[in-house]
């Protein structure tokens, strides 16, 4: 959402400078990690060759440099580099200070590529070494378990750095172990680390009282320094150490030679007459002061863009609510339309299906009507039978059994012919009262059809051929069966069945 309205308002002329200024974004950033880089390669030079002022001032620039960019990976590299140089300095305790701040930056960087879990490792076995430089023997330790990356068995450097805290604990057979298995994993690649392991193995064996041993591990370590001009900080203590060593031999030349090509580069190297080394606090606060303008300049940039997201964010959640308002209104006004939608075709389906029902109930009325009005026709036609048989009965006997006989079988047929018609109109009605009133007779069934159509004792008994007293009767057991009291009507009774 923001991109499009970003488009509409900058236009296509300032879209394509913003793309031009993204482009230049990129080169400057890969312009300026290759500046880290450079400074990185420079600062292990001048390490190596034991000009730490000049590494220290490389690796603050490369910072400076990392920090504009935000580069979390050689931010990493850079302040495990300044916590090597303290740690160079015997400052332990601002060695394993930057080194910890190392570890952050690695840890932070798995979140983004987890391809760096090997530099965690890495970290962690910078640590185990400061830890073990500051004496600390149980961190270091820790540290070195934690070093995950590649197998630890097979693994030189944490083999070689165990079996250095080994020997300061004294643990010498262990420290044996692991040292000849690194020298031996070293020696198959010519690593430039047989430096420490060399000079490792000669403090292993002086505590193991053998000398020669010693002598001979100290004299490789010192060949290594020279050939690849690695570790330069470990020839002043080398160099101590085989003094001391042949002293205790009574080779005293020797002794003096080593002792004083050892305090040579010590004067060299650490004095703070030396030009390059006096610098390095200067050095410091120099960077420092700069970092410190850099950060403040970054947080006031910060701030605005802090300010500028908050406002931002405000006008985001107004949008959203005044989108959300306007959704509900519609969702509000199309839910009304449906309920009236649907109320009104409920109104129209209950006024089609009363129309429906008053115009049968009319066409049952009418039908129910013609049926009386017919059955009542043949009651008064069969009157009228019956007087002209009485006078019949008189003056013609014979005739009139004859006569008689065949009314008798015209009265059965009229009945079939009323309850076929009668079924017609009240399609039902005999299943009704059946399943209402189970013990109700065919006859009385009969008699409950005829009280439906409002026919009197009179009617009823002249259109089923009994007396009047017998239609009396009938009347009386259908109102017991239907349990009617003495106030029921017992025809809208069965009228509304």
């Amino acid at each position: 959402m923001m991109g499009a309205i970003g488009y509409l308002v900058l236009g296509s002329d300032m879209v394509g400078s913003i793309n031009l200024y993204a482009k230049n974004e990129n080169i400057r950033v890969r312009d300026t990690l290759q500046l880290v880089d450079f400074y990185l390669k420079t600062a292990d030079e001048n390490k190596n060759n034991g000009l730490y002022a000049m590494a220290y001032e490389d690796l603050w620039e490369a910072m400076l440099l990392a920090s504009a960019v935000d580069n979390i990976e050689k931010l990493a590299v850079i302040y495990n580099e300044l916590g090597v140089l303290y740690g160079i300095y015997g400052k332990s305790k601002k060695a394993i200070e930057y080194k910890k701040i190392a570890l952050q930056y690695v840890k932070k960087s798995l979140v983004s590529n987890k391809e760096n879990s090997q530099f965690l490792g890495k970290a962690y076995y910078s640590l185990a070494v400061q830890y073990r430089k500051a004496k600390e023997y149980k961190q270091s330790l820790m540290y070195l378990d934690s070093c995950f990356y590649g197998n630890k068995n097979k693994n030189p450097y944490v083999l070689a750095e165990k079996g250095i805290v080994y020997t300061h604990q004294n643990r010498l057979k262990e420290a044996e172990v692991c040292l000849l298995a690194a020298k031996q994993l070293l020696e198959k690649e010519s690593k430039h680390y047989l430096v420490i392991v060399y000079s490792s193995l000669g403090d292993l064996y002086v505590e193991k009282k053998q000398l020669e041993k010693a002598i001979y591990y100290y004299n490789k370590s010192l060949n290594r320094i020279t050939v690849y001009k690695s570790h330069t900080d470990l020839q002043t203590d080398v160099l101590r150490k085989i003094g001391y060593l042949y002293r205790q031999k009574n080779e005293l030349k020797k002794a003096y030679a080593c002792l004083k090509q050892s305090t040579q580069i010590a004067d060299s190297l650490f004095s703070m007459r030396s030009k390059n080394n006096t610098q390095l606090f200067e050095i410091k606060n120099k960077y420092k002061e700069r970092l410190i303008k850099k950060e403040a300049y970054i947080s006031q940039q910060e701030h605005v863009i802090e300010k500028k997201k908050r406002i931002f964010s405000q006008l985001l959640f107004v949008i959203a609510i005044v989108f959300f308002a306007f959704l509900a209104v519609l969702f509000l006004f199309y839910h009304k339309a449906k309920v009236r939608r649907v109320k009104e075709e409920q109104e129209h389906k209950a006024i089609k299906i009363k129309h429906e029902k008053e115009k049968l109930d009319v066409i049952l009325e009418t039908k129910s009507k013609e049926l009386t009005v017919s059955t009542l026709q043949l009651i008064e036609k069969d009157k009228n039978i019956n007087r002209l048989l009485e006078i019949l009965k008189k003056k013609m006997p014979d005739s009139y059994r004859k006569l008689h006989r065949e009314m008798m079988n015209g009265s059965s047929d009229l009945w079939e012919r009323f309850n076929l018609r009668f079924t017609e109109v009240n399609a039902g009605f005999y299943e009704r009262l059946s399943e209402k009133y189970p013990l109700l007779t065919p006859t009385e069934q009969k008699h409950c059809a005829l009280i439906k159509l409002k026919f009197d004792s009179k009617e009823m008994a002249s259109l089923l051929n009994i007396s009047v007293n017998s239609v009396h009767i009938s009347r009386h057991r259908i109102r017991k069966k239907m349990e009617l009291q003495r106030d029921d009507d017992l025809s809208n009774y069965i009228a509304n069945i």
